[in-house]
């Protein structure tokens, strides 16, 4: 071969050797480009997860301050009923005493008053328990209730992370794919 015949062929093979290496550089590019398209989606999903999680939590957090308030207030009627009842109760000990002092004087008069009063403090009484039982009954079915929020709650929590860990293994499964 002649010396312009090497020389046309180390031409040819210097530009096709250009033309690779601009390939290759535009490859890479892509390639980059790819892979921070890629990581960014990432970051944004994981970002997305995360506010929506300290959402979840915030709510969670607002409902247990609420469902403690509702103990509260549901303890301090409690509290306010045994009191008004045990006032009560005092007040008719005190009737009562009053009555025998009477009784005393009166014995005949006053037995029959003391009876009816005897009689009054019986319904009092028995009105005070069934207060008492329905506020029992209903502080019972006010925690249930509570009970059931709660375990609704977590349900829906567990399965919203479960279905936000599904969703990011899904797209690191598409990453690395």
């Amino acid at each position: 071969m002649s010396a312009s015949a090497l020389e046309e062929e180390l031409l040819t093979c210097q530009l096709d050797n250009n033309h690779l290496k601009g390939s290759i550089a535009a490859m890479r590019d892509e390639l980059e480009s790819v892979t921070h398209n890629s990581e960014s989606q990432v970051r944004n999903a994981v970002a997305d997860a995360e506010a929506e999680i300290a959402l979840l939590t915030e709510t969670i957090t607002a409902m247990r301050d609420e469902i403690e308030s509702l103990q509260f207030e549901m303890q301090r009627k409690v509290q306010d009923a045994v009191a008004d009842g045990q006032s009560e109760i005092a007040q008719l000990k005190q009737t009562a005493a009053s009555l025998r002092e009477e009784m005393e004087q009166r014995e005949f008069e006053n037995s029959r008053k003391l009876q009816d009063t005897m009689a009054d403090g019986s319904v009092a009484m028995d009105q005070l328990q069934t207060t008492i039982a329905s506020l029992r009954e209903e502080l019972e079915h006010q925690r249930m209730s509570c009970n059931e929020e709660i375990a609704d709650i977590r349900g829906t929590y567990n399965s919203e992370r479960t279905q936000l860990q599904d969703t990011i293994q899904t797209l690191r499964d598409n990453i690395e794919s």
